[in-house]
């Protein structure tokens, strides 16, 4: 099964939905740095179970489907007060399921997806079924009614139906606010978060033409949106002949990062192309993914690509982070910490930042053998060290789509817009018919939600709609923020 299927994904906010490995809840303890279009399968949060029943004490009606028999043990296991045992799952998942997503990245994602969700969960309706009935989506609704979780579901063929495909997305309706106008578009931002940064481009002969900006010097704190220079020096590379989408890279367990998206819980060893990385770090925002090629590139190659692209201050993000480097320094009590990289000139951090980068990280054997909270003791989500990130104005994100849009122009590069039109912000209420073609990376940790989207009309005319909300004191609520940074579009028409 290659990286491209459909795997056990549950998607815990909109983005506005991060991607990525590659988004986080602002209720819940998720991985930080991963794609607010918060694709994830694992994460920290534990919370009672409200019933004492054990995953496997449910039994579905004689008359079920192959499918519907799967679902109703997945409802039980969501409900029971202990996660099922690696034994039951292996009874319920096809073993190619399990090779890219290991029984602990499903019981943690299992814990993601219900954080939030008022128990016991229970089957709303069957929404769809297939005739063999091997298919199934339905709605799952919380104790209280104010949750729901859309789940689709595929078993195999042939006995015993093992389940091999599951995707979980929040069952919420998002709508762009009605006769939006810049002052409101304005007031909504600047009230989400200390620091509220847009912009809105029309790109004119590979130019960014601003019509409206909102703090446009300030940088903005990205998370993931930096993945889009990593994609960037990777094209900039292959059109060079020096690297190829064909290429095949060796999963190792020192590149593994948090532990969600589909490369964590690979063997070390196993061999995935490029062209797959860079697709699992920017449509799922893998942050696993994402340290690989950064590994094969190399820090100092993708950092120089900020200057080809026009980056208003490269040195802001100098030494570049790997997701696995900002874990360590911002998530972990143990040395080396924040503080202590802080006071390193350049060239220490970039000693340090080559050990950790060496080094297999503390989760990467067991995600439940550390507790993530950092030396001040400020639990995982809640924001701490924004300082330690990567940074970008909004017209700095502009004149990076506008570079990836040439890149994905040059014979040999198409793959570059495939990669960013994978996913253009799950959940956000797009009219498709004005804008056919949406690229989109997203960034969130705690207390940080950005995005940046390139549009093109219906009409030929093409916009960079880009920016962040961050705060240093306080969560920033994901959804709110996310659909406000996208509804900018309906200003263009």
């Amino acid at each position: 099964m290659g990286l491209r299927i459909m795997l056990t994904v549950f998607v815990t906010a909109l983005v506005a939905a991060s991607c990525s490995s590659d988004g986080s809840s602002s209720s819940g303890e998720t991985s930080p740095t991963t794609d607010s279009v918060a694709v994830t399968t694992t994460a920290q949060s534990e919370r009672p179970a409200t019933t004492s029943s054990t995953a496997l004490e449910t039994e579905p009606e004689p008359e079920s489907s192959p499918a519907r028999m799967r679902l109703d043990w997945f409802v039980a296991a969501l409900n029971a007060a202990e996660p099922p045992t690696d034994q039951e799952i292996e009874q319920q998942f096809s073993p190619e399921f399990l090779a890219q997503v290991p029984p602990f990245q499903l019981v943690q994602g299992a814990a993601q997806m219900t954080a939030a969700m008022d128990l016991p969960i229970t089957i709303e309706s069957i929404e769809s079924e297939s005739p063999d009935g091997t298919a199934l989506e339905a709605v799952l609704v919380s104790a209280d009614g104010t949750a729901r979780l859309r789940v689709s579901l595929v078993v195999g063929a042939d006995e015993p139906h093992l389940i091999e495909g599951l995707l979980g997305v929040p069952d919420v309706e998002v709508e762009f606010p009605e006769d939006l106008t810049i002052d409101r578009l304005d007031e909504t931002l600047l009230s989400l978060g200390a620091n509220s940064s847009l912009g809105i481009y029309e790109v004119t002969d590979g130019e960014c033409v601003a019509l409206h900006e909102i703090r446009a010097a300030d940088q903005v704190v990205l998370g993931s949106v930096f993945k889009l220079w990593v994609l960037a020096d990777l094209a900039d590379r292959i059109a060079a002949g020096e690297a190829s989408w064909a290429d095949m890279v060796e999963v190792e367990d020192r590149y593994k990062s948090s532990p969600d998206g589909e490369v964590f819980g690979l063997e070390a060893g196993t061999e995935i192309s490029v062209e797959d990385l860079a697709m699992a770090m920017i449509s799922i925002s893998d942050n696993s993914a994402t340290d690989h090629l950064i590994a094969y590139l190399g820090r100092d190659s993708i950092e120089s690509a900020l200057a080809r692209i026009g980056v208003s201050d490269p040195a802001a993000n100098t030494p570049l982070l790997s997701t696995a480097a900002l874990f360590q320094l911002k998530f972990v009590a143990a040395d080396p910490s924040s503080a202590a990289y802080r006071a390193l000139d350049e060239a220490g951090r970039r000693a340090l930042l080559e050990e950790i980068d060496d080094a297999v990280l503390p989760w990467a054997a067991d995600p439940n053998s550390v507790d993530l909270i950092n030396a001040d003791g400020v639990a995982i989500d809640q924001p701490r060290d924004l300082d330690l990130e990567w940074f970008a104005t909004p017209r700095d994100l502009c004149l990076t789509h506008v570079y990836l849009a040439k890149q994905a122009e040059q014979p040999g590069l198409e793959p570059v817009a495939e990669i960013l039109e994978a996913n253009p912000g799950l959940g956000l209420p797009f009219d498709r018919g004005r804008w056919p073609v949406i690229r989109f990376k997203g960034g969130s940790e705690p207390g940080v939600i950005a995005g940046a989207w390139w549009f093109e009309g219906d009409d030929g005319r093409r916009y960079v709609v880009a920016g962040g909300v961050s705060d240093p004191n306080r969560t920033v609520d994901e959804v709110e923020a996310s659909v406000a940074l996208a509804s900018a579009v309906t200003l263009l028409g």
